[in-house]
C-alpha cells in the first residue's frame, strides 16, 4: 500500500469518527428536545388546571394596588351569622405578595361593640406592610408586621349597617400604601424587597431631581468623626439623582487618604457603572474646587486626596460642614435642545 492509500485510509477512519461523534451529539440533542418538550407540555397542563381552578393565577399582579371585595344581597347573609363567625375572601396577590386573605367577621368578634364588624388582612410572613383597609365608607389605615402568616385589622372596625348601600350590596376594600419583604439568610445577612412601587418611585426621583445642578451634604459632628476616622478612612453619603444621572454619592476622607498631606482632606464623587462626561465643582466649606470637565467611565471616582485644608473650613462654635457637588451634564442640555419630535 503506497503512501497515498494510507493517507486515504486515514481520512477514511477519520471521517467515520467524525460522523459516529455527531451521531451521538445529534441523539444528545435529540433527547433533550423531547426532554424540554415533555417539560414545557407538563407546564402548559398545569397552568391551565391553575386557571381553571383560579382565573387570577394568569393575571400579572405586580402593580395591583387595590382589591375589592364585594358582597351581594349582604343583609340576609348576615342574619344568618352569629358573632365570630367569619367569611374568607378568596386568595389574592397584590403588589408581588402572594397568598393574602381578608377575613370578615359581619357579626363581630368575642371583644366587638353591638352592631360592629370586624376585619382582618391575612398574609405570609417576613414583611411590613401599610395599608388601607375599608368596609364601605369607613375607612383604616394600618401599618403592620408580619413575622408569619397570620392576621391583623380590627375587631371594632365599624357599624356594619350604616356601610350597606341601597342595592343590599358591601364593598370591602384594600389598598396597599407600602410593602417590605425582609428574608434572614443567617449570619447577619437580610435581603430586602420594598416592592415594585419602590423602583418606580426611584426613576420618578430621577426624573424630578432632573434640573437639579447642585447638591448639599451636610456631615453633621465633624469635629468628632475626624477624632474618630483615620487616615484613608471616608464617609459616604445617601444616593442620589441630579442633571440626569442616578445614584451617585459622595466619600469624604476627614483625615485624607494613604499619602496625603497632613492636615488635607480628601474629597469625592461617584457615579454608578457606565459612561458619563460632567462639569463639575467640588466644594468642602467654602473651598471650591472647578468646574473641570470630568469622564467618568466604570466605577471610579472622581476627586482630590488634597482637597483643602480641612481646619480652615471649620466654623467656630459649629459642629456640623457643608459639602457638595455642582454639575452640568451636556448631554442633558444638548438632549433639552432637541425638543421635536419629528415623524
Amino acid at each position: 500500500m503506497d503512501d497515498v492509500d494510507v493517507e486515504v485510509k486515514m481520512l477514511q477512519d477519520m471521517l467515520a469518527d467524525q460522523c459516529q461523534l455527531q451521531a451521538k451529539q445529534l441523539k444528545s440533542l435529540e433527547d433533550e428536545v423531547a426532554l424540554l418538550k415533555t417539560r414545557a407540555q407538563a407546564f402548559a397542563e398545569r397552568r391551565a388546571r391553575r386557571l381553571a381552578t383560579d382565573p387570577l393565577s394568569g393575571i400579572d399582579t405586580a402593580f395591583v394596588r387595590r382589591v375589592e371585595w364585594k358582597l351581594q344581597k349582604c343583609s340576609e347573609t348576615i342574619r344568618k351569622m352569629s358573632n365570630n363567625q367569619c367569611i374568607w375572601s378568596s386568595s389574592f396577590s397584590a403588589m408581588g405578595v402572594p397568598d393574602m386573605q381578608l377575613e370578615f367577621f359581619p357579626q363581630g368578634r368575642e371583644t366587638s361593640q353591638k352592631g360592629f364588624c370586624a376585619l382582618f388582612l391575612w398574609c405570609p410572613g417576613h414583611l411590613k406592610l401599610k395599608y388601607r383597609l375599608e368596609v364601605g365608607s369607613h375607612a383604616s389605615i394600618d401599618e403592620d408586621v408580619f413575622t408569619s402568616r397570620i392576621g391583623h385589622g380590627h375587631s371594632n372596625f365599624c357599624f356594619l349597617e350604616a356601610q350597606i348601600d341601597d342595592k343590599d350590596c358591601l364593598v370591602i376594600g384594600l389598598e396597599i400604601l407600602e410593602v417590605t419583604w425582609t428574608q434572614d439568610l443567617g449570619q447577619g445577612l437580610r435581603l430586602v424587597n420594598r416592592g415594585p412601587v419602590d423602583a418606580v418611585k426611584r426613576e420618578a426621583v430621577v426624573l424630578h431631581h432632573r434640573d437639579r445642578e447642585s447638591v448639599e451634604w451636610k456631615i453633621s459632628n465633624i469635629r468628632r468623626r475626624i477624632q474618630e476616622l483615620p487616615m484613608g478612612a471616608c464617609m459616604c453619603s445617601p444616593l442620589f439623582s441630579a442633571a440626569g444621572v442616578r445614584d451617585m454619592h459622595l466619600e469624604f476622607y476627614p483625615n485624607g487618604l494613604e499619602g496625603s498631606k497632613e492636615g488635607y482632606c480628601g474629597f469625592y464623587v461617584r457615579c454608578p457603572t457606565g459612561e458619563y462626561t460632567l462639569n463639575i465643582t467640588l466644594f468642602v466649606g467654602t473651598a471650591r474646587r472647578g468646574p473641570s470637565k470630568t469622564e467618568f467611565n466604570g466605577n471610579a471616582a472622581k476627586g482630590l486626596p488634597e482637597f483643602c485644608r480641612l481646619d480652615e473650613q471649620l466654623v467656630d462654635g459649629e459642629e456640623d460642614l457643608i459639602a457638595g457637588i455642582v454639575l452640568q451634564n451636556p448631554l442633558q442640555e444638548q438632549e433639552e435642545d432637541e425638543r421635536t419630535l419629528y415623524l
